[in-house]
């Protein structure tokens, strides 16, 4: 081989693996193209509300000084949005302006309008608003689904009332439960910075798209935000502007996480999970397709489920009236049942003779001295009257109050009942499900055999 061949095959390898490797851990030498290209997209908020006062505390010396002071006050608070077309229509989140009676609108140019609230939706915390105004610049919206744990995010929002501040970071996580069940557990963490007035606010990522609202932080964390991902966002505005409310799918069913031992305790293959219904509500869709407390949902239309929230949100985002095909397993055998997918409700997004101690639990049978509040029948159900915080039963989630209604699908009427179930489990070494009520609402807990 001539000594310019191999010199230039040496330099295309070299150019190359440099290319690679800059393509590798690349980063961009600066956001502001996306800054220019976006930042009249993104408006402030500012919104006033009257609040009630608390009642003046009954304290002499207080009411002497704060008597005259007003029941009701007007009080204000900041927060982020985002132009989604040129019609005036903007994005933020639902908490910005829930209670507001006045709501304005800065744009980029420093012009105010009044903004009329179109549509809010609690359990998503999104809200949409609009401004008498044309030919706006608007946003374009992402695919967070191709969003990867890593990529780079900017931020441009109100933070403390610093207008059109801009900050960048990286996509910490994804799939976030940590507000309960808002936006079911979908959120995406980021450690760009995100603070107070940051609420409703675009994240963008490098191709100038939105992928996520800004909407919440960690108190006391640091570089911990949370945004609605743009994929769940796009479907609830979408209805907002439509309809002016979220219409969602309903089983009529209550739900909950399976975890390992509760999987083992249902007989459920291993490493199987699933989302197990802890509760039917009468003439629901979920019970006129032949579902039952205790089934566990493994899969819905095909798609296998893992969480609880994966089941909410997969419903809620069914077309009502559609059919949807999900797979149980009901007692050692899997099943398919069809359920026709309702409309969910507007209202739907604790004689004392102890016994001995058990699990951390001093359990009592139901009577009427002892039950005078609970929609129980009488003589069915273990009282839990005491517990002790530093045993298993507390650790799975057992309170003080909660009734044991069934253990292994056996009813309790007696203490007897649920030491023979005990007894029984400790030939398999199998853990024991609990069906408990707690102040109306009905769980599973599984309790692992000593």
């Amino acid at each position: 081989m001539k000594k310019n061949q191999f010199f230039k095959i040496n330099l295309v390898c070299l150019i190359f693996i440099m290319t690679s490797f800059q393509t590798a851990f690349a980063r961009p030498d600066s956001f502001a193209p996306i800054v220019k290209s976006e930042k009249e997209k993104v408006v402030h908020i500012g919104i006033s509300a009257i609040v009630e006062n608390a009642p003046l505390q009954k304290d002499p010396f207080f009411e002497y000084f704060f008597k005259d002071m007003p029941q009701n006050q007007r009080q204000s608070a900041l927060g982020s949005g985002f132009i989604i077309s040129s019609d005036g229509y903007i994005v933020t989140n639902n908490h910005v302006i829930e209670k507001a009676d006045k709501i304005e609108v800065t744009l980029y140019n420093g012009e105010i309008y009044k903004a009329t609230v179109v549509g809010k939706d609690k359990l998503s915390e999104l809200a949409l608003i609009k401004i008498d105004v044309k030919n706006l610049p608007y946003i374009k919206w992402g695919d967070s689904s191709k969003l990867e744990v890593g990529d780079w995010v900017l931020a441009i929002g109100n933070p403390l009332g610093l207008d059109h501040t801009v900050t960048a970071g990286i996509l910490s996580g994804r799939g976030r439960n940590v507000f309960a069940n808002t936006a079911y557990g979908q959120f995406l963490q980021t450690d760009a910075a995100i603070n107070f007035g940051n609420s409703g606010g675009p994240l963008f990522n490098m191709d100038s798209e939105v992928i996520g609202i800004n909407t919440a932080i960690v108190a006391g964390g640091q570089n911990i935000g949370f945004a609605i991902p743009s994929n769940l966002a796009q479907k609830v505005i979408d209805q907002l502007r439509k309809f002016g409310k979220v219409e969602r799918g309903w089983f009529g069913v209550g739900i909950q996480d399976v975890d390992n031992e509760l999987a083992e305790s249902f007989g459920l293959p291993k490493g199987m999970k699933g989302v197990a219904l802890n509760s039917i509500v009468k003439d629901s869709p979920g019970e006129k397709a032949g579902l039952k407390q205790g089934d566990v949902i493994v899969k819905f239309n095909g798609k296998a489920l893992e969480k609880s929230n994966d089941l909410l949100q997969q419903v809620a985002e069914s077309e009502l009236g559609t059919k949807v095909v999900v797979e149980i397993f009901r007692q050692g055998r899997f099943l398919k049942k069809v359920v026709t997918v309702g409309k969910r409700p507007a209202d739907d997004i604790e004689s004392l003779n102890s016994t001995e101690n058990v699990y951390g639990l001093r359990l009592v049978e139901i009577s009427p001295e002892n039950n005078p509040n609970l929609n129980l029948e009488l003589n069915v159900g273990l009282l839990v009257y005491d517990i002790d915080q530093t045993g298993v039963a507390w650790e799975k989630g057992i309170r003080r109050g909660d009734v044991i209604i069934e253990a292994n699908n056996n009813k309790m009427k007696k203490v007897d009942d649920f030491y023979n179930v005990m007894k029984e489990a400790e030939k398999t070494s199998r853990p024991v499900y609990l069906l408990i009520n707690r102040n109306g609402r009905e769980m599973f807990v599984a309790l692992p055999v000593k």
